[in-house]
């Protein structure tokens, strides 16, 4: 909920021009097809830019999952499932000092 709170009050933020973004800033991050350890692949994309502080926003997506393959985020210490078996999300976070996803079956693939 905290998340999900954080990321309306910045999107109203950014609509109402409070969020100031260097116009040079690089998002970090990228996309790749990433394994799940008992087969099958999803193709994941991050991009996140810092906020200050040792904190973080961005976005993320994950589609193209194989019929086996579902994937978890990393909110700051909590982990949570964000597809279903071959499906696709995307979303985006804010406020987090560390943010990672990854994709699963019989096991789960290291984090992105």
């Amino acid at each position: 909920m905290k998340r999900t709170l954080s990321a309306l009050l910045a999107a109203t933020a950014a609509a109402a021009g409070l969020m100031i973004m260097p116009g040079s800033a690089e998002a970090a991050g990228g996309c790749k097809t990433m394994s799940a350890p008992g087969g099958g692949s999803a193709y994941v994309c991050k991009h996140y830019y810092s906020q200050g502080g040792g904190l973080y926003y961005g976005d993320f997506s994950v589609g193209s999952a194989s019929s086996r393959v579902y994937a978890q985020a990393y909110y700051d210490g909590s982990v949570v499932t964000v597809t279903d078996r071959g499906g696709s999300t995307s979303g985006g976070f804010s406020d987090l000092a560390k943010f990672h996803v990854r994709v699963c079956n019989s096991g789960c693939s290291a984090w992105f």
